[in-house]
């Protein structure tokens, strides 16, 4: 029991530490569970850091990061460094690949509002396939208190190396160099608080392999806030090309082995526009998918689509209605869920602020958890949201039936709804109107709206 209260407490610590919105780097560390620093100089700091770096998750349990930091602020420059050992709680301990990893880092930064940077890393971590579309502290509870994990993930084994460079406008250009190892990972009997005698959903096989990667990416960020924005533009764009031999499971259980080259883009704009004092209009769009070349790996084509992308879309719902982002049969079981290679998605949100007269006894103060703040402003929230899935390589032909070809390779959606929104906490409910068949779906979100 004891061991448990200390997994519980290091749990709810790195979910209210997880930021909201998309997760640019997957393998970075959050605050610090525990900070064993000494001072050095002034603007010198070293010491030991014990820290989880994700969210609760089926394959690992919960990811303990334990390592030496330094990081020196110089005249002219900023210098980081950090050496971290990973413990994946998931099964029982043993020292091998499955159980432990590494994630070591340097980073130096010229300029303070302004200037560049430069570092490199060297990683053996377990990534979530779609980190973007959903938050940390959402997909961490659910796994945890209800064995319900939405994110998939895979192994990457490897290096980086980075540049980028940052203005005081909020834009950052950044280019990197990878090679790395990617690999399958399977489910793991981890311990969760409530039914712990139900079973994990299945983590699907990747395309296993060593890839080299090449990519460009470009942020800005002019939000008034990052967790309740009223003005601003959020744009993340990035184009990555790989080359690599990968290997390929195929239905029957065997392997297709083969060299492929590809290229893959992101775009996400959103605006955040304030109409009058309590009410906000906010756009969205959405582009995403190949861009040339082979076949997408599997680990890139299940990132196109996945829950977050729209609000009313259930992710891994097989069977029922009509998914945009998956993009394969919904009548041949143990499909592999979303795997489009093209996705298009727009979404349209009015906002409108509630009296809060109510809840003054929290706004005053606020309710403090980590040097986080959390107030109490109920919002009413309406959208609209719409989307289309493409397969657009080999296998976009191959759907054939005695009726005619199968349509998944093509899918479309347009959801409305509506909810409240507490700030810390989110309940909305969505209702596809391009099919009159689909149930409405109702759904809660922590500290997150786009």
């Amino acid at each position: 029991m004891r061991t448990r209260g200390i997994a519980l407490a290091i749990v709810f610590a790195a979910l209210l530490d997880a930021r909201a919105g998309a997760a640019q780097d997957t393998t970075s560390t959050r605050d610090t569970t525990l900070d064993l620093r000494s001072v050095l100089a002034d603007d010198d700091h070293g010491g030991l850091r014990l820290t989880s770096g994700k969210a609760y998750n089926r394959v690992e349990g919960l990811p303990i990061l334990f390592g030496p930091t330094y990081k020196n602020r110089m005249r002219r420059a900023d210098l980081s460094l950090s050496a971290f050992g990973i413990l994946r709680s998931a099964d029982a301990f043993h020292w091998d690949a499955d159980n432990i990893g590494h994630k070591l880092s340097a980073e130096l930064r010229f300029g303070r509002r302004r200037g560049f940077t430069f570092g490199a890393t060297s990683f053996d971590v377990v990534t979530p396939i779609e980190p973007w579309q959903l938050t940390e502290p959402d997909a961490g509870l659910a796994a945890f208190f209800f064995r319900r994990d939405y994110f998939d993930y895979f192994g990457r084994h490897g290096a980086r190396a980075y540049a980028s460079a940052f203005t005081a406008g909020g834009a950052t250009f950044t280019i990197g160099l990878s090679d790395e190892r990617w690999s399958s990972r399977s489910s793991r009997s981890v311990f969760t608080l409530f039914r712990d005698d139900d079973r994990w959903r299945a983590n699907p096989h990747v395309d296993d392999g060593r890839v080299h990667v090449a990519d460009v990416q470009f942020d800005l960020d002019t939000r008034t806030s990052e967790i309740n924005p009223w003005a601003g533009w959020l744009i993340n764009a990035s184009y990555e090309h790989g080359i690599g031999d990968l290997r390929t499971q195929l239905n029957g259980g065997s392997f297709l082995e083969e060299h492929r080259s590809y290229g893959r883009a992101f775009f996400d704009i959103r605006r955040y526009n304030r109409i009058s004092p309590k009410r906000q209009i906010n756009a969205r769009l959405v582009l995403g998918g190949q861009l040339g070349g082979d076949e997408l790996p599997l680990e890139r084509r299940f990132s196109v689509g996945g829950i977050g992308t729209l609000p009313g879309f259930d992710f891994r719902r097989v069977g029922i209605g009509t998914d945009v982002g998956q993009c394969s049969d919904p009548r041949v079981p143990n499909n592999g869920g979303a795997e489009c290679e093209r996705v298009a998605l727009a979404q349209l949100e009015y906002r409108h602020e509630l009296l809060s007269e109510l809840f003054d006894v929290f706004n005053r103060n606020g309710i403090r958890v980590r040097g986080a703040v959390f107030r109490v402003k109920p919002t009413a929230v309406a959208f609209l949201d719409a989307g289309r899935g493409w397969l657009v390589g080999p296998r976009a032909g191959t759907f054939e039936y005695p009726s005619g070809s199968f349509p998944g390779f093509h899918t479309f959606r347009t959801d409305v709804g509506a909810g409240l929104d507490l700030g810390l906490l989110g309940i909305y409910v969505a209702k596809a109107v391009s099919s009159s068949k689909e149930p409405a779906n109702f759904f809660v979100r922590i500290r997150d709206r786009f």
